[in-house]
């Protein structure tokens, strides 16, 4: 009798990857309308949008080394290209956030929230230009970042 050298970790279940995806994504939605409200009720009362998305920024960045601490151990070194690339994707990140906290100084959270559903869209064009031929954007996903632009026009067209 031979006994395997590696056994393979169990992947998980296409039931319980979906079961998954969606847990996180009410997590996420959750996430994201409450730091929207706190910002919001910050931004009303006085607080510079550029100081509240920092701190949401920090925060972030706080949550997501703590959850991967022990994966830095044992990676290769980043490269000076990839570091730029992550630098501008940070301070990309943070001027917009900086951007939308501002902007709640001076509109409803219920108006400036969807204006962010256009992300996805704007996303693909980005792909389309920056990523030619490293990704691709199938019918599928561009008809769904069409109707998350087509529900924000909606939404924008009601208020």
């Amino acid at each position: 009798m031979s006994t395997p050298v590696h056994a393979e970790e169990p992947a998980l279940a296409p039931d319980n990857r979906v079961t998954s995806g969606i847990a996180f994504t009410i997590f996420a939605g959750l996430s994201f309308a409450l730091s929207g409200f706190l910002a919001n009720d910050l931004v009303d009362g006085g607080h510079p949008g550029v100081i509240v998305g920092f701190y949401e920024g920090l925060c972030g960045l706080a949550l997501v080394l703590a959850i991967n601490v022990r994966q830095f151990r044992g990676r290769p070194q980043v490269t000076r290209a990839a570091m730029f690339w992550i630098t501008l994707a940070a301070a990309g990140f943070a001027t917009a956030f900086a951007c939308f906290y501002t902007a709640l100084s001076r509109i409803d959270f219920s108006v400036g929230a969807p204006i962010l559903g256009a992300v996805p869209m704007v996303s693909y064009v980005v792909i389309l230009f920056v990523l030619r031929g490293e990704e691709h954007i199938t019918p599928r996903a561009l008809l769904g970042a069409m109707l998350v632009v087509a529900g924000v026009g909606i939404i924008g067209i009601t208020n």
